[in-house]
């Protein structure tokens, strides 16, 4: 109990007044730039990244680095997330890849666009793989051409059928993630994730800076409106719908942190992300965030995290942040595209 409020001390106060941790809870790697879809809203194209597979040897390796040695008594644990800008599932030694940084302590999660989730589900619930995010963007048919991650019924079976298989322990939890593109398509695609039986709905902003300024977003207004719909949803069907003022499994810790929130980051001043989150490419470089996936502050395969973590090059990031990351504004509470409709 001590220790849990210790951590919720540290976790508001840190965030609030802007004290980074001595290192990152979230690590997210980087596993196959390739993908089955061409969704128009995604800037996978514009990174022009290789269309490629991190191999077995250089992944153990990564994994090796992170957990800072074998003897687990010692070693760093971190929630680990398989996932780039590419498919996971694509990736022929994925489910050996989860088992593996499992064995070495950590928590495991996949993002995927479920469409290729029929024959991944009895072995994610086996393992089991501890949380898995599909992106799902509307109930209506999508093809791969729009703004929208594509939607049809082969996604929505296969997360039918992995809610209806897996054990009562809830493993994996399962989150249906939804880029907001309007209010029905967000309130619609909700009610359809809690009959399901999803675990959370995460509500996520489209990031228009990234060669995107063509896409329609909705206004902060209109926004605010669908997380006060979605939470009327939540409450009925006892959901957890997240979005920016919310993102944490512990309910205290949700409640104080939406109450908070305005607050936090030196008062939206920054990133809530690179808090406590590195991302590591496919050639073992280690990032500030997914969106600037060749932004190097350090390589995983020279340097441990907490080198990289307290390095000047994380530090210069921390502190110049805007020219860094332009009008990002994805996690952010208010909008920074003053032009936008």
């Amino acid at each position: 109990m001590l220790a849990k409020l210790l951590y919720f001390t540290k976790a508001i106060l840190g965030r609030t007044f802007y004290y980074i941790p001595q290192q990152p809870e979230r690590i997210q790697i980087e596993i196959t730039n390739r993908c089955n879809y061409t969704c128009g809203m995604c800037p996978r194209e514009s990174f022009q990244l290789p269309e490629s597979d991190i191999s077995p040897d250089l992944f153990k390796l990564i994994i090796e680095r992170i957990t800072q040695g074998a003897d687990k008594r010692h070693a760093s644990r971190y929630h680990v997330t398989l996932t780039g800008w590419g498919e996971p599932l694509l990736h022929p030694s994925l489910v050996d890849m989860i088992a593996y940084t499992k064995s070495r302590g950590h928590t495991v999660g996949v993002t995927t666009n479920g469409l290729l989730l029929a024959p991944f589900i009895n072995r994610f619930i086996e393992m089991p793989l501890d949380k898995l995010t599909i992106s799902l963007d509307s109930v209506e048919e999508q093809d791969n051409t729009g703004e929208y991650h594509p939607s049809n019924e082969v996604v929505r079976k296969n997360i039918e059928a992995l809610l209806r298989q897996r054990s009562p322990q809830k493993k994996p939890t399962v989150t249906i993630q939804i880029t907001m593109h309007n209010t029905q398509q967000c309130l619609d695609t909700i009610r359809y994730a809690a009959e399901a039986g999803a675990d959370r709905v995460y509500l996520v902003r489209l990031n228009i800076p990234m060669g995107r300024k063509n896409f329609v977003r909705p206004t902060l207004e209109k926004e605010l409106n669908i997380y006060k719909e979605s939470e009327k949803i939540a409450r009925k069907f006892g959901l957890q719908v997240d979005n920016n003022y919310t993102a944490f499994d512990s309910r205290p810790l949700r409640f104080l942190y939406k109450r908070l929130r305005p607050a936090m980051y030196r008062f939206d001043r920054y990133c809530p992300k690179p808090y406590d989150y590195l991302y590591v490419n496919i050639d073992g470089k280690a990032t500030p965030c997914c969106d600037l996936p060749r932004y190097e502050v350090g390589n995983l395969l020279k340097q441990d995290v907490k080198d990289i973590w307290q390095s000047e090059n994380m530090q210069y990031f921390r502190t110049h942040q805007d020219e860094v990351c332009g009008n990002c504004d994805a996690l952010r509470l208010r909008h920074l595209n003053p032009d936008e409709a």
